[in-house]
């Protein structure tokens, strides 16, 4: 059987969306490292599936415990400082291309926000999987990338709709 680059084309994008998205899944599991007998009585949150930008726009301004999600090394302190939206995508140039797209091709629709937190830490976090804890949002995951400065560090969230 002879590959075409159309056919390649083709397998190669859905293997890239399921490959981009199967993680999420994973990111959004709740992991609970704390000691048993451990009262959490004020925590209402618990999975990163149950927050939507207004939970996190409600709590900017608060601090996050932040534990490596590996349990390794002691939880620092993290405040949230900003919540924004994600850049915006540039539309491919359809006209570029050499082998058109089958026109009904499906686009996944995704909504999502990006989540700045600020800490003074030295050594600064590098980029991870981590488990933040928030009295009011409660336990999930987040993968944490530092940005350039040291001291802000950046979790994008975006959802398949």
């Amino acid at each position: 059987m002879a590959v075409s680059r159309r056919n390649l084309l083709q397998h190669s994008i859905f293997a890239a969306v399921a490959f981009a998205f199967g993680p999420f899944r994973a990111w959004s599991a709740t992991t609970d490292n704390s000691p048993p007998n451990q009262a959490q009585s004020n925590i209402t949150g618990g999975s990163l599936a149950d927050l939507d930008r207004a939970a996190f726009t409600g709590a900017l301004g608060s601090s996050f415990q932040v534990t490596s999600a590996s349990g390794q090394g002691d939880p620092v302190w993290l405040q949230m400082t900003t919540v924004s939206d994600l850049p915006e995508i540039t539309p491919v140039d359809l006209g570029a291309m050499a082998v058109q797209p089958p026109s009904a091709s499906p686009v996944p629709a995704t909504s999502g926000f990006v989540v700045s937190f600020l800490g003074t830490m030295s050594p600064p976090l590098s980029q991870d999987t981590y488990t933040f804890q928030n009295d009011g949002l409660g336990t999930f995951s987040l993968l944490l990338v530092p940005e350039p400065d040291g001291q802000t560090y950046d979790a994008v969230i975006n959802r398949v709709q």
